[in-house]
């Protein structure tokens, strides 16, 4: 079996997808329940393909980086982003197959392979969000000229609250955004224009490296372990993975490889939402990228931070291995959780 990341709960967290409405629409005055529009939100990636321009922005400290996007989608879990603006990111090219997801980095020249953020379906999602999230439906309000229901995602344990303007009419999540602890806004994404059903090509959600590009992956291919004691065993050294990762990620499953004397190894967690995949390795010949911040991550040591817009890779060293934790989440909780792997 091709090991597929079976999440389909991250949807929510990239907000890329188009749903039927999962609610009753008698009345424009009778709010849906909070439960009814995360499951629309959540079964978007079998019911819709669309292709629009998304603008995304980024908050670091009193700066903003704002990115615009060419987004297509095709069921079931591919994406494909072409970033247009600004400059110095034109060329960057995100394709996510739904087993695999590719990252074309034209500053740097390399590539970026990982695993998918959107393939992959869970029956337990709904269970997933509404354990360690608080939905709540705050209202409507007008985006692009459509109304929309506004939904917010408060987290049972630690964590700032996300917010989903979802597409009355056709479930399709419009607007999202992403606040810190302290209530400041971390992240924005919204639709300028969006086009629904296309007959989009096969080929469009295929990766081609381009010539002379240096791969770096932070996949393994193979059968989901589902206990961390068995992904310990077949890797052959101490992989570090707790079952729980700053109160809200939880183990979902991992994945091993060798190479003759080289050993590697991907742990995954997820929070109902977002999901989170850290590589680890022993073996001091694989090397990672010399790009990105450097970032301090307490007890004297250092990692390096690379930021690609839609996902973010920090990467450090401890306890002898060399990680990589790779996600979506904001630089500062991949910080946190790569803190707390170090102790």
């Amino acid at each position: 079996m091709r090991w597929r990341h079976a999440v389909s709960a991250v949807a929510l967290a990239a907000l890329l997808m188009a749903a039927a409405p999962a609610w009753p629409q008698a009345s424009s005055r009778t709010l849906p329940s909070a439960e009814a529009v995360v499951q629309a939100v959540l079964d978007a990636p079998a019911l819709i393909d669309y292709e629009g321009t998304k603008v995304m922005s980024a908050v670091r400290g009193d700066r903003a980086q704002t990115v615009t996007v060419l987004e297509s989608y095709k069921r079931p879990g591919k994406l494909r982003l072409e970033f247009l603006s600004p400059e110095s990111v034109g060329a960057r090219l995100i394709v996510d197959d739904g087993a695999t997801m590719w990252q074309y980095e034209p500053t740097l020249h390399i590539v970026i392979q990982g695993p998918s953020f959107v393939g992959g379906r869970s029956t337990d999602a709904l269970r997933a969000v509404v354990s360690r999230y608080r939905p709540r439906v705050l209202g409507t309000e007008e985006v692009i000229g459509r109304e929309t229901v506004v939904l917010a995602l408060q987290p049972r344990g630690t964590g700032g609250e996300r917010r989903l303007w979802v597409d009355r009419a056709t479930g399709v999540v419009l607007r999202t955004e992403e606040r810190d602890r302290a209530g400041d806004l971390a992240f924005s994404a919204f639709f300028t224009r969006i086009s629904y059903s296309l007959n989009l090509p096969s080929a469009l959600f295929r990766f081609q490296p381009p010539a002379g590009a240096r791969v770096f992956s932070f996949y393994l291919a193979g059968d989901p372990v589902t206990d961390v004691s068995k992904v310990r065993a077949l890797a052959g050294f101490a992989v570090i993975a707790p079952q729980t990762l700053v109160t809200n990620y939880t183990f979902l499953y991992g994945a091993t490889a060798k190479y003759g004397a080289f050993s590697a190894a991907t742990v995954t967690y997820g929070d109902g939402v977002s999901v989170l995949s850290v590589f680890q390795t022993p073996s001091r010949r694989m090397a990672f990228p010399q790009a990105g911040t450097v970032v301090s991550l307490g007890g004297g040591r250092t990692g390096r931070l690379l930021d690609l817009g839609y996902f973010r890779i920090l990467m450090w060293e401890a306890g002898g291995l060399r990680l990589a934790a790779v996600g979506l989440l904001a630089p500062a909780q991949l910080i946190a959780i790569a803190e707390e792997l170090n102790r």
